[in-house]
């Protein structure tokens, strides 16, 4: 399989250990390029044999089936392996969506959606109530068809390496229709990518003087969206000491506490 214009064996000095790739990489990545859509492949197949279930039992009209994807796959693009990152190749996922005479046929939407908007999007089309925690937006009248135009940005949080609770990796990102901008903690360090002229992020506007104004206006809307939900993009370790408890998350950014005691119960009775 071809390489993508941004592949590069040179690893992102951004990187954590998880999506730097090592000195193999190279002579690797095509056999995991193989693998990777061998198995998305046969996840095809497999939705295949569930959407014909439904209709076979006559289910299909009474039930709503999404699929998706919490991330992409980097597969060396800017030097990086896996994902959890701004770029492209990592952020923009399917997510397709089939409920047969509500949702009409073959319909398209650029809405942008987040991981945080699919909850209250769902319970929305189900007439079920949004709970108060929930952090995303409802998007049904998109799903629908409906001529809304939908949040003006998707807005990215990357809270450094959790898995290890490893300071250095932090940042923030937002992606409307025509741009993507991202910032480091690290260093301050900014990035502004102009999607519809440049689809494999390789020129990086922020250091050019043609694109100060954008690159103010996309850092304030980053700012103040953070602003918003109490984002104080803190290190990775500052999460870890003040909103988890055993890497559960203690309380939402809108200020719910979660219930840990009836999460522990909950776990008790699964193993008993």
């Amino acid at each position: 399989m071809p390489r993508r214009p941004n592949y590069s064996a040179t690893p992102d000095p951004y990187a954590d250990n998880w999506a730097r790739p090592d000195a193999h990489y190279d002579a690797q990545v095509d056999d995991f390029q193989r693998a990777y859509y061998a198995q998305t492949a046969n996840i095809d197949w497999n939705v295949g044999r569930i959407l014909q279930a439904l209709d076979e039992q006559g289910l299909a009209d009474n039930t709503i089936l999404v699929f998706t994807s919490d991330h992409g796959e980097m597969f060396g693009a800017h030097g990086r392996r896996a994902k959890y990152i701004f770029y492209e190749e990592a952020a923009r996922v399917p997510f397709l969506i089939r409920w047969p005479g509500h949702i009409p046929a073959k319909q398209v939407s650029d809405a942008l959606l987040g991981t945080p908007d699919i909850m209250p999007t769902l319970l929305s089309l189900l007439k079920l109530p949004v709970p108060r925690a929930v952090e995303g937006g409802d998007l049904s009248s998109q799903a629908l068809g409906g001529a809304s135009p939908g949040p003006e940005s998707a807005h990215m949080q990357g809270m450094g390496t959790t898995a290890a609770w490893t300071d250095g990796t932090e940042w923030r990102a937002l992606r409307d229709h025509e741009y993507t901008y991202a910032v480091y903690r690290r260093d301050g360090s900014e990035l502004l990518f102009h999607n519809l002229v440049d689809p494999y992020q390789l020129r990086n506007l922020a250091g050019e003087k043609s694109a100060a104004v954008t690159l103010r206006e996309y850092r304030e809307r980053s700012r103040r969206w953070r602003a918003e939900r109490n984002d104080t993009f803190e290190s990775c370790t500052w999460y870890r000491d003040h909103w988890t408890q055993n890497r559960n998350i203690t309380m939402t950014a809108t200020g719910v506490a979660q219930d840990l005691g009836r999460l522990q119960r909950t776990l008790d009775q699964w193993f008993k």
